[in-house]
């Protein structure tokens, strides 16, 4: 078997192009060359989705794409919405039909949990979408881009919650456990802030590894962890793995509602359960952060 992963050298890309490794040939895109941890992992083709999908470098032929390609302008409103629109949608198109050209069985699209908005409780895989902001509206585009390569292509949209860990940086959780552990106050809107359940990123790597090999298609499902907490909760744990007290600043009325996803899907079709409990996985996020300060 032969997997086209894009975003390989990504966070879970990284995490994701293991697992695959283990039973399939992998064709690693990515826009920059990889760590000498996964060069001998997979093929590796350095190609920026950002300026365009060039096919004639990829296989003739493969039997599973998974795009997980991320711009690195995804926070860059609006000087980035062209990069993020190239990446999140243009090339979904472009690797859509690479995939049919070259016999792929099947098709998983990485977007995002966001794409249903604040909402009050659980949202589930068949709850209207309601995308806040350009990036998860450009995600939501690609899974209507894709909607008719069902036809064509075993298609899976995968929309991952919170993904976090150890080596990340510049998200939710890594930046909230960057200011516990530099003393700085951190700042949550609303008391106690916005409710999650986030996934750890070995059990998001498993989950998406989980859908590119299933039996039979999945259709969409969320990546999400089996823990709902709030921002606050996030700290004070945080705090607690870190052994200091943390700063806390409540400002404003928060936001209209939650962000928590429905796992069942992920459970039963996939068969994928979360292993990593969130403490665990935070104590882990500080631990590394100390660890790349001391180095």
């Amino acid at each position: 078997m032969t997997t086209l992963l894009t975003g390989a050298t990504g966070f879970i890309g990284r995490h994701l192009l293991s697992l695959l490794a283990e039973h399939d040939d992998v064709v690693a895109l990515a826009r920059r060359a990889p760590p000498a941890a996964l060069a001998g992992s997979a093929t590796w083709i350095l190609q920026d989705l950002a300026a365009g999908l060039d096919p004639s470098r990829l296989p003739a032929e493969v039997d599973t794409v998974v795009h997980l390609a991320q711009s690195d302008r995804h926070r860059d409103f609006p000087e980035g919405a062209g990069d993020v629109t190239a990446v999140n949608v243009g090339a979904v198109v472009d690797l859509l039909d690479y995939a049919r050209t070259a016999g792929a069985r099947r098709f998983v699209l990485c977007s995002t949990g966001g794409v249903y908005g604040f909402r009050t409780g659980v949202v589930r895989e068949d709850d209207p979408v309601a995308p806040d902001g350009f990036y998860p509206a450009s995600k939501y585009a690609a899974e209507l881009l894709m909607a008719p390569y069902r036809t064509l292509l075993e298609t899976v949209v995968v929309r991952p919650f919170f993904v976090y860990g150890a080596g990340q940086r510049g998200m939710l959780v890594a930046g909230l456990a960057e200011r516990v552990l530099r003393g700085e106050p951190v700042t949550i809107a609303g008391d106690p802030g916005l409710r999650v359940n986030p996934i750890h990123v070995e059990d998001a790597a498993r989950a998406i590894s989980a859908a590119a090999g299933a039996e039979a298609s999945v259709d969409v499902v969320n990546v999400a962890g089996d823990e709902t907490v709030t921002l606050r909760d996030i700290v004070l744990r945080l705090a607690r793995a870190a052994d200091v007290e943390p700063t806390i600043v409540h400002a404003g009325d928060g936001p209209p509602g939650d962000l928590l996803g429905d796992n069942d899907r992920m459970r039963r079709r996939l068969g994928v359960t979360p292993q990593v409990v969130l403490d665990d996985g935070l104590a882990g996020v500080v631990a590394a952060l100390r660890r790349a300060d001391a180095g």
